[in-house]
């Protein structure tokens, strides 16, 4: 299933990491998440902010690869940022803003393992790889 997203005011940054902090990671990264066969869960959250809290520019964010055994939908929604203290942007972390959510379902009954792959381009013209590895039980 691929799945495309084009959010105004929105830049992806996996965990709610600020956007400089994802530039840290290189170009790719790798999450580990575990659902209940069945049910949905949130396997991505994010948002890029500016130092006033207002969104930073719009991303597009896609699904390059996945899942195998279940579905994602990709939706905007409000969401907590999680900046380190040192970080200008500290302060946004106690309002929620502008963000993105990537949500996982498996198929009923399926327990293993399934993936996700993620391209995120921003608005400042950075991109991100990002692979979800969903352990079912």
């Amino acid at each position: 299933m691929v799945s495309r997203v084009t959010a105004v005011g929105i830049a992806l940054v996996f965990l709610g990491l600020g956007a400089g902090q994802a530039a840290a990671w290189g170009n790719t990264k790798t999450l580990e998440r575990t659902a209940l066969s069945g049910k949905e869960i949130d396997i991505y959250e994010g948002s890029s902010v500016n130092p006033d809290c207002s969104n930073a520019g719009p991303v597009d964010l896609k699904a390059v690869s996945g899942p195998t055994h279940g579905k994602i939908s990709i939706i905007n929604a409000k969401t907590f940022p999680h900046f380190a203290k040192s970080n200008i942007r500290w302060k946004c972390n106690f309002r929620k803003v502008d963000g993105i959510k990537v949500l996982y379902r498996s198929k009923p009954g399926f327990k293993g393992e399934d993936e996700v792959a993620l391209s995120v381009h921003t608005y400042e013209g950075a991109s991100y790889s990002i692979t979800i590895n969903v352990k079912v039980e």
